[in-house]
């Protein structure tokens, strides 16, 4: 596995502005936990819930994306990366530290549009 997918990555392509380039797929992706929670958010606050979710739950099949959870490791690094953010008044909302950590301890690129948010963080490979 190569790649991490940044939630608006998926998003784009559940909307169809931008689909997922089938290289990345053939090299390995996955989505974080957290991505899924925030894809989840979407479904339950868009018009159609049910035709929402039934869409996601199909994509992400299609796709056929690796699940990437939680872990203490993971957890100790979205601390260190908060705080020395913080020290160094560049703070980043938790749930883009968190996926961010994922990446990281699963020496993932992360693809993302957000390139801003995360070129702050060292370390971390973008796409």
């Amino acid at each position: 596995m190569k790649y991490l997918l940044d939630t608006d990555i998926l998003v784009d392509h559940l909307r169809k502005k931008k689909f997922l380039d089938k290289d990345i797929l053939e090299k390995g992706a996955a989505i974080s936990i957290i991505t899924l929670g925030e894809l989840l958010y979407g479904v339950y606050k868009s018009d159609n819930p049910t035709k929402s979710y039934e869409l996601l739950k199909y994509t992400l099949n299609i796709l056929n994306l690796g699940m990437l959870n939680l872990n203490d490791e993971i957890m100790i690094e979205f601390g260190k990366i908060k705080a020395e953010l913080e020290k160094d008044g560049k703070r980043l909302e938790d749930f883009d530290l968190l996926i961010a950590s994922v990446a990281l301890e699963n020496n993932l690129t992360l693809l993302t549009r957000n390139m801003n948010h995360f070129k702050r963080i060292q370390g971390l490979k973008l796409a």
